[in-house]
């Protein structure tokens, strides 16, 4: 999971759904009935499924799910409401309230996603205060403490790590120690979004394997070139540098991944800094 702006780019682009947006929001608001109130949503659902949102979304993260960090391929990208737009269920599965209808239509509220992830979490969205919930419009949902870790929010990307089996974990180094609530966010985050799915973890695992075989690579070239004056190991290891270079493109898949296996080997860790002086939005 690595940070989208969705909050700070340029929205010019969507300037004219913004407003089909904003006239549907006002039809919900005048309407005192609950379910047809849902009916709007309902009868409209195809304006989040815009092609141009879509599209916008998707150039955020460069293409790929929000939550996995794996590219879309073949399946159509999710639109992911992360504050559910019927009805909000705590973790266990407990209708808490009728959910957020006010944010159906608002793109602050998207993530996109993989089919799994949005499967998945489905109306999940347990709160660490169940008394703060926001149940109308017209009072900030940042009041919420939410058990999801959301990709809009740098310091909740920050709290989820991975090891070298792919595995998804809490955070090996934060930058403070992470507490009870931390811990939990992180282990039902990476439960309800499904960041532990098999085919996830194995291809995480061939990623981090591959960067430590260039680490150990670049350490056996750069020894033998200077024991020994070699310019044709001194070019291998400056060849197996670019190819790590290439790791830390941000389109890459897996950069969270990437990033926490540069830090746990010694070569990674002492390449890190060069090599990433080029990718400031890794």
């Amino acid at each position: 999971m690595r940070c989208i702006p969705l909050s700070t780019v340029d929205k010019k682009p969507l300037e004219e759904w913004i407003k089909k947006s904003e006239r549907i929001l006002e039809d919900m608001k005048a309407e005192d009935d609950d379910k047809k109130r849902k009916a709007i949503i309902h009868r409209n659902k195809r304006h989040w499924r815009d092609k141009i949102v879509i599209d916008f979304l998707k150039n955020l993260s460069d293409g790929k799910c929000w939550y996995t960090e794996a590219r879309f391929s073949a399946e159509y990208p999710h639109l992911e409401h992360f504050r559910p737009k019927i009805c909000a269920r705590d973790e266990n599965w407990k209708k808490c309230h009728e959910g957020y209808w006010w944010l159906a239509f608002d793109l602050e509220n998207y993530r996109l996603s993989k089919p799994m992830p949005n499967t998945k979490k489905g109306t999940y969205f347990p709160l660490r205060e169940r008394c703060m919930a926001v149940c109308q419009p017209g009072i900030s949902v940042s009041r919420e403490s939410p058990m999801f870790l959301d990709p809009l929010d740098a310091e909740d990307v920050e709290l989820i790590g991975f090891n070298a089996l792919g595995m998804p974990e809490p955070c090996a180094n934060p930058v403070v120690e992470l507490d009870d609530w931390d811990k939990q966010r992180v282990e039902f985050s990476i439960k309800k979004y499904g960041l532990a799915n098999p085919d996830l973890v194995d291809q995480r695992k061939s990623v981090w394997n591959s960067l430590v075989a260039l680490f150990n690579e670049y350490h056996y070239y750069t020894s033998k070139s200077k024991k020994e004056q070699c310019k044709v190991s001194k070019g291998e290891a400056k060849r197996i540098a670019i190819e790590l270079k290439g790791y830390l493109d941000p389109r890459r898949e897996f950069t969270a991944l990437v990033r926490d296996c540069f830090d746990q080997h010694p070569v990674g860790k002492l390449l890190f800094k060069t090599l990433s002086t080029t990718h400031a939005g890794f």
